[in-house]
């Protein structure tokens, strides 16, 4: 069966710069949660090849305060943006996912925890102390721009859904004042047919008002697709009509979104990929900005390596930085220049 077979628009590609500094080496997190790799010097050449001119040498903006990322081994951990070094380790152990948030204030991560049938999500804070629940089943975590409300996913991990396999399939937004809740479940059409629509990655609009959402393969690595969607006027977080899905311009049929995340500029940021024969192969990965309502590649950051997977996307608020793993490495990108290795070692990042 073909990929990408539901996705029907376009994509634009995402402007990514490198680091100005030379990386020095990692140093490893204490406790249980294991030694991140030291990560290469910058010499200006990454893993995944760029689209952009270096800028190295030149005065750029600062990065972002505060990076915290997931080891391989569970631990979460805060690196210096700078250098990629660990810095302090907030939890050693337990871990999982490839979705990490930080609240706009710097002082929070939000991280999953592979504990239970559909995971749990926790909230540490970055000068330490003990971790607090947010959900007893979540995975996924985004946190608003405005740092008010969180959204998660709920799903099955390695365990049976039961006699109803899609009624767990949520997209959930709470607020973290309140406590209030809003369920959004998959569509009835999509429910009926059994397959779930799972959640890949979440990321809120700039102005808070629109989730994009990320799904993976139903099966047979069907059903790959990116969807945006008003939490506060729509019901459900796909549609079974197709409507609210990113498009993929004619040039582009027959690759899919593998992920995507707002941009400050309203933006999309995103990995598209294709793939050729049965069982499918991956025979191209594109990192790309593109605009979410005609699919059209606007700039290509980087060409990532079709034997790997580019996940964790995120963007800094001033729409400055970004960062991706490409496997375990942490690629990040400042201002058009070409995306270079930060560190080595990790499953999830956010700025």
């Amino acid at each position: 069966m073909a990929l990408g077979k539901r996705h029907g628009g376009t994509m634009v590609p995402l402007a990514i710069a490198m680091l100005a500094s030379v990386c020095i080496a990692t140093v490893g997190c204490t406790g249980s949660g294991g030694t991140p790799s030291t990560p290469p010097a910058r010499s200006g050449v990454t893993a995944d090849s760029g689209g952009a001119a270096s800028t190295m040498g030149n005065p750029g903006p600062a990065p972002p305060r505060t990076l915290a990322a997931v080891t391989t081994a569970g631990a979460v951990v805060l690196l210096d943006p700078v250098s990629g070094r660990a810095i302090r380790t907030l939890r050693g152990s337990g871990a999982v996912g490839d979705s990490l948030a930080v609240s706009p204030d710097g002082r929070s991560v939000f991280y999953e925890v592979g504990v239970g049938c559909q995971h749990q999500v926790w909230r540490i804070g970055t000068d330490g102390g003990d971790p607090t629940i947010i959900a007893s089943a979540g995975s996924k975590p985004a946190i608003s721009p405005n740092g008010t409300s969180l959204v998660y996913a709920t799903q099955y991990f390695d365990c049976s859904p039961g006699d109803n396999p899609t009624a767990g399939y949520q997209v959930v937004v709470v607020n973290l004042t309140t406590h209030a809740e809003r369920r959004f479940p998959m569509p009835p059409g999509r429910a009926a047919s059994g397959l779930p629509a799972p959640v890949t990655h979440l990321s809120w609009s700039p102005d808070g008002t629109r989730l994009a959402v990320s799904v993976g393969s139903a099966e047979d690595n069907e059903g790959w697709d990116l969807v945006t969607m008003s939490p506060s006027t729509e019901s459900y977080y796909l549609q079974d009509d197709g409507s609210g899905a990113v498009p993929l311009t004619a040039a582009e049929k027959g690759s899919f979104y593998y992920e995507g995340v707002y941009m400050p500029n309203g933006h999309l940021f995103v990995v598209r990929q294709c793939c050729g024969g049965y069982p499918p192969v991956t025979t191209s990965v594109l990192l790309q900005e593109v605009d979410p309502a005609t699919g059209a590649p606007l700039h290509q950051i980087a060409t990532g390596l079709t034997s790997k997977t580019h996940t964790s996307l995120d963007v800094d608020a001033g729409g400055h930085w970004l960062l991706y793993l490409s496997g375990t490495d942490l690629e990040v990108s400042s201002d058009g220049a070409k995306p270079t290795t930060l560190a080595s070692g990790y499953r999830a990042a956010a700025w």
